[in-house]
């Protein structure tokens, strides 16, 4: 399958589902989930109660099929990969070539790198991935479940 196809949009969302769902059920309900992030005191909310979910936009420019975008979410809900418009309340933006995605997903480079060299465009609340770094980890280990993939 194409990387970031249709098909492999499909397969990651099921990878993403498929990991959080197995972290969910081996953490611990007051333990850090490295996908679903910080766990209250009954395990399915943080501390004030609330679901908690951070969603990240993808626009992928010079793809094979045009621009593609889409937005990647976690949470103490779930986690999953959605083709189409980023989400309108994404908390953080992510702008890149086709080429440097490639070279991410592949491990020739790292979104850090690519920032720094201005090929990976960032907006929204930037401290989140920061914050975030080992559930962007975690989230890059799921996605290496997904094989055959053409680039």
């Amino acid at each position: 399958m194409q990387y970031l196809s249709d098909e492999w949009i499909e397969a990651a969302d099921a990878a993403l589902a498929a990991a959080w769902a197995s972290r969910a059920s081996d953490s611990d309900s007051g333990d850090r989930d490295a996908l679903a992030g910080e766990r209250g005191p009954d395990g399915d909310t943080e501390a004030d109660g609330q679901h908690h979910r951070t969603t990240i936009g993808y626009t992928i420019t010079a793809a094979p099929g045009g621009k593609t975008t889409y937005h990647l979410f976690v949470g103490d809900d779930g986690a999953g990969l959605v083709a189409g418009k980023p989400a309108d309340d994404a908390d953080t933006t992510m702008e890149l070539d086709y080429g440097t995605a490639v070279q991410i997903a592949k491990g020739e480079t790292s979104p850090q790198v690519a920032f720094m060299q201005g090929r990976l465009k960032l907006g929204g609340d930037v401290t989140l991935l920061i914050k975030g770094v080992e559930r962007l980890s975690a989230i890059g280990d799921a996605l290496t479940s997904i094989t055959d993939v053409e680039y």
